[in-house]
């Protein structure tokens, strides 16, 4: 069934429509979260919609991915980097690592048990959590976490029901999540947004905007 859903989404190009929708949701004065910014594409997109007179942070868990990111964008003030990943609780947790940067992720049960893989200790934290701390809610929130965005979007409880939130586009990564036991979870996030007032739109095969 979800493989069946995941064939009738919008097709086309990657780039094209993802950055089409992020340009429509970011104004300048945004505060915008970049949850799994990796080295920085869009944080550097971001940072130039906003200007200086907005905010991004991006949430990279990778720490040479963070350093790359801040070699990237060496003079911008307005760009916070966290080396940190969003999820369902705050606690540690241990964040697998690939030969390409695009292939790190928490890992789960199966990944412990797999003594071939490298991993490195990683913070994890409630996009709550982090609200509290840096004391901003963003206007418009990117999500690409590799499988784990309904933890993530399970952790932002009370910022997704905060009004200041018009935006988020999540990434689904439906094979990850299949092979992960929760082939579900599109769909379960897809009610969650429209639960917080959000209207729902998969902008291509993967991407779901929502927007209020």
């Amino acid at each position: 069934m979800i493989g069946l859903i995941h064939r009738l989404r919008p097709a086309g190009s990657y780039e094209g429509r993802v950055r089409q929708a992020l340009t429509a949701a970011v104004r300048p004065g945004d505060a915008v979260w970049d949850v799994g910014a990796n080295v920085g594409l869009y944080s550097e997109l971001f940072c130039r919609w906003v200007g200086n007179s907005g905010s991004v942070v991006a949430f990279e868990p990778c720490l040479e991915s963070c350093e790359r990111l801040r070699q990237r964008l060496p003079d911008c003030a307005w760009l916070q980097v966290e080396n940190v990943a969003l999820g369902e609780s705050d606690t540690t947790g241990r964040l697998v690592t690939g030969e390409a940067s695009v292939e790190n992720h928490i890992a789960t049960g199966s990944d412990q048990q797999d003594a071939s893989l490298q991993t490195v200790p990683v913070t994890i934290c409630r996009g709550d959590s982090l609200c509290n701390r840096l004391g901003r809610i963003p206007n418009v929130v990117k999500v690409d976490v590799e499988g784990f965005e309904e933890e993530v979007l399970l952790g932002m409880g009370e910022l997704l029901a905060s009004p200041l939130l018009r935006c988020l586009l999540v990434e689904v990564h439906f094979k990850t999540l299949e092979k992960r036991g929760r082939a579900m979870a599109p769909v379960r996030i897809e009610k969650r947004l429209a639960g917080n007032g959000f209207r729902t739109r998969w902008v291509d095969a993967s991407h779901l905007f929502a927007k209020r």
